[in-house]
This record gives C-alpha cells, structure tokens and sequence, in this order.
C-alpha cells in the first residue's frame, strides 16, 4: 500500500507538472514584436541622430576638459604667483617700517641740527655785535688820540 501511494503521488505529481509545464514556457518565451519599414527608417534615423548628438557631447567634454585643465593650471600658477607677491609684499612692509623708523630719526637728527644751527646763529650775531662794539670802541678811541695828538 505504501508502494501504491508513493506512485499514485508520483503519477499526480507528474500529470500536474505536466499540465503546467506550457504556462510556464510560455512565461519564458520572448515577444516577438513586428515593426513597419517607415518605423524602422525612423528609428534608424533617431539612432544616427543620438549618435550624432553623442558626439558632439564627446568632442564638447573633451573640451571642456582640456579647457579646466588648462584653467587649473593657470590657477596654479596664479596661486603660486600670489604666494611670492605675498612673501615680497611682506618683505616691503617691513622694509617700509624700518625705513619710516630711519626717516623719523633722520627727522629728529635733522631738527636737532636746526636747532643746534640757529643757536650757532644767535652766538655768532653775539660774537659780531660785540667786535662790532669794540671795534667801534677803538676807532673812538683812535679818533680820540689822534684828536688830542693834534690838539697838541
């Protein structure tokens, strides 16, 4: 009996896979599709035109690579730039700072100098007024001796 259930399984088993067995190629069969000789000419004509427009894209990318490349580059070269303008505009600052320190001295020195000559100046109108004076003093006192001489 048990030998009869297992085959009388089978068989069912069987007779129903082969029942389904169709649906199931049929799932897995493909489409075929028709298509008239305009369509197909249009369709071809979409595909060369796509083509086209997929070139074009292709030489205007390679372009605009080329162009970012060389724009990368100029950037570089603009950034290395600035890095040296940048170190010798430093370099001037500080040159400028020590030079406006050496101008504040040198303006200092040369009030200092100023000064010391108008003081030099004073002196030297002191020193003539008072030869003037003397001399002045002598030439009376010549005019003196020489008078009395020749009152005598």
């Amino acid at each position: 009996m048990w030998r009869k259930t297992k085959f009388l399984s089978a068989s069912l088993i069987a007779a129903f896979l082969f029942l389904f067995w169709q649906s199931v190629g049929i799932c897995s069969e493909s489409r075929t599709y028709t298509i008239s000789e305009t369509q197909l000419e249009t369709l071809s004509y979409h595909l060369t035109a796509l083509e086209q427009n997929n070139n074009e894209l292709l030489s205007l990318l390679n372009e605009s690579n080329l162009d970012l490349s060389e724009a990368s580059l100029s950037l570089s070269e603009s950034k290395k730039e600035l890095e040296t303008l940048k170190v010798q505009l430093a370099a001037l600052q500080a040159e400028t700072k020590r030079l406006d320190a050496s101008l504040r001295t040198a303006n200092a020195e040369l009030q200092s100098a100023r000064e010391s000559f108008r003081r030099s100046e004073q002196e030297r109108d002191k020193i003539e007024g008072r030869l003037r004076n003397q001399r002045n003093l002598w030439e009376f006192l010549c005019l003196v001796a020489v008078g009395v001489a020749v009152a005598k």
